[in-house]
């Protein structure tokens, strides 16, 4: 697992978009959140997160800045604000997506289909264990 960690860390860094070596975790999740819900209000991200607004407003106002989200007033009710990432942002995820799409296609042409169920199964007893130990970790902090 730390072999996996330090790789995908390397490649992260080789492909230095300057924008996100400026994020921090919290600003990930925020960007994460955001992309998921298809321009949710500030509120809804808040409480999502649970975050502050004053804090919320701060880590919006940066991913601004840095040209990854913007804002939208809502047609109907000009006192909602909602929030989408911009064509920079989904250009990232995009290249990102394209990267996991290769990596997919190349295990199921060069690992033994067995070999494969059983990569797959590990991989999701992996993302549940990690799923249960961000959840301990939230309890405890």
């Amino acid at each position: 697992m730390i072999n996996l960690a330090q790789v995908l860390r390397l490649r992260e860094h080789q492909k230095s978009f300057k924008e996100l070596e400026k994020l921090g975790a919290i600003d990930v999740y925020y960007l994460e959140a955001i992309y998921q819900l298809k321009e949710p209000t500030i509120g809804t991200i808040s409480k999502l997160l649970g975050q502050s607004t004053p804090n919320t407003n701060y880590h919006i106002k940066k991913l601004i800045n840095l040209g990854l989200i913007e804002k939208r007033i809502d047609d109907v009710d000009r006192r909602v604000t909602h929030l989408l990432v911009t064509d920079k942002y989904s250009e990232l995820i995009n290249s990102d997506e394209d990267f996991w799409a290769r990596m997919q296609d190349r295990l199921e042409s060069e690992v033994a289909p067995t070999d494969l169920a059983i990569f797959q199964r590990v991989l999701r007893q992996t993302i549940e264990i990690i799923g249960e130990e961000n959840r301990q970790d939230s309890v405890i902090g």
